[in-house]
């Protein structure tokens, strides 16, 4: 998604009218662009009018899931962060496997809101430059990873991941056989501190980048018990 403009654009779908006003002043006085929607359809008509950078979504809308909406608004390459009183791990899981950039609960803190945005704008194309722009391709034989298109080809395919997906491997795969810990993955690809339920949002994240990108017979993301992970490809050809 080309962002042309200095200030960030954010749809916020909500049932809620109190959530969305709560949190449209908030971002609004931060010198946000905000729309609000309290369905799924009128979020779709929001979203062609205002082209958003990034989309605050319910996983509970009157007229469809949420989970759904998701869906078409991550084949934009527009970014998601699901805000919802779903607390429940399989909930969590199935929001990542729409293609959430992030995912947070409510009752919710705006300050952590607002941390959570900032951080996937800056590593959006929206701030590029705080990308490695010095590495702009990886060639690891079958697998090429381009930063510039952002794209991830695997034996002649494109394969679709998020925004953080993407991050996430491109870091660990310019740093080959090297081991991360949980906690230094966290603040390197979401400029995050060590916190409660991190070592899990990793694990997630693997988990989703392992499902579209290994190879029955090669596992490209492998676990070091008690340590972390590390991204191990046969045959490293770096360009």
């Amino acid at each position: 998604m080309v962002m042309n403009s200095s200030v960030a654009k954010i749809l916020i779908v909500d049932d809620d009218p109190a959530i969305c006003q709560l949190v449209s002043r908030f971002f609004s006085y931060n010198n946000y662009q905000i729309e609000t929607a309290e369905s799924a359809q009128q979020g779709r008509q929001n979203f062609q009018k205002l082209n958003p950078d990034l989309v605050i979504l319910d996983i509970n809308l009157p007229d469809e899931s949420g989970f759904n909406l998701c869906e078409e608004i991550r084949k934009t390459g527009t970014l998601v962060l699901m805000l919802t009183c779903m607390t429940d791990t399989n909930y969590i899981l199935e929001g990542f496997d729409k293609g959430a950039d992030d995912y947070l609960t409510k009752p919710f803190n705006l300050a952590i809101l607002k941390a959570k945005i900032t951080a996937l704008l800056k590593r959006s194309k929206w701030e590029f430059n705080s990308l490695d722009k010095g590495r702009n391709k990886l060639n690891f034989g079958n697998l090429i990873i381009n930063l510039e298109s952002e794209e991830v080809i695997l034996n002649h395919e494109v394969i679709t991941l998020t925004t953080l997906e993407f991050e996430l491997l491109h870091f660990l795969a310019t740093h080959p056989n090297k081991i991360w810990k949980r906690g230094e993955i966290l603040e390197h690809v979401w400029g995050e501190s060590q916190e409660i339920g991190a070592d899990r949002k990793v694990d997630v994240y693997i988990g989703q980048i392992r499902k579209k990108i290994d190879d029955p017979d090669c596992q490209l993301i492998k676990t070091v018990r008690g340590r972390g992970y590390m991204f191990k490809f046969p045959n490293h050809i770096e360009k």
